[in-house]
């Protein structure tokens, strides 16, 4: 695939946006407010980049890997889980 050249002023407004999106900065619209579920991210990421290769498959595995594993490191760290040795 040929590598594309974009626009300078494009770039910086996708950086921008991803900044906001990405970091919660804040912008004109609170992307906070916005929820997908992973199945709309999986397919939206199928649609953009593909699934029919063993390398677009790799790649969206990898991206339900982050989405599932972050989300669940991020509730276990909410919880206060304390374990203890049943005497017995």
């Amino acid at each position: 695939m040929a590598k594309q050249n974009f626009d300078k002023e494009y770039l910086e407004q996708v950086n921008k946006r991803l900044r906001e999106v990405m970091y919660e900065e804040p912008g004109p619209q609170d992307w906070t407010q916005f929820s997908l579920s992973i199945r709309d991210a999986m397919l939206a990421a199928a649609t953009i980049f593909g699934s029919s290769t063993d390398e677009q498959k790799h790649n969206l595995h990898r991206l339900l890997s982050e989405l599932t594993i972050d989300h669940a490191l991020q509730n276990l760290q909410k919880w206060d889980i304390t374990y203890t040795k049943r005497e017995e």
